[in-house]
């Protein structure tokens, strides 16, 4: 991912993002949590090491894994399923 493309994915300047990576600064957790979301991860984690998911049960990590596998448009197709079952759930 370029440099443009995460900071248009953390909502950040590029001129930020430059910053931030060549001259070795420290961010603030704002500004950690953005470069996360631009890499569509949390701030947990980001900070987990070995890929290990903090404080999730083996369901959900099985449902993440499952989900780090589909594509963007199997992604959105997803989250359409579970929003209309979310929806009829509310109308019942």
């Amino acid at each position: 991912m370029s440099q443009y493309e995460l900071a248009k994915k953390a909502g950040m300047t590029q001129s930020s993002i430059s910053t931030l990576l060549n001259e070795g600064n420290v961010p603030r957790i704002t500004t950690l949590e953005k470069v996360c979301n631009g890499f569509g991860i949390t701030l947990a984690q980001f900070f987990t090491m070995d890929g290990q998911y903090p404080d999730l049960s083996e369901e959900q990590i099985k449902v993440l894994d499952t989900w780090k596998r589909l594509s963007v448009k199997e992604k959105i197709a997803v989250e359409n399923i579970v929003n209309s079952i979310i929806d009829m759930r509310r109308n019942n």
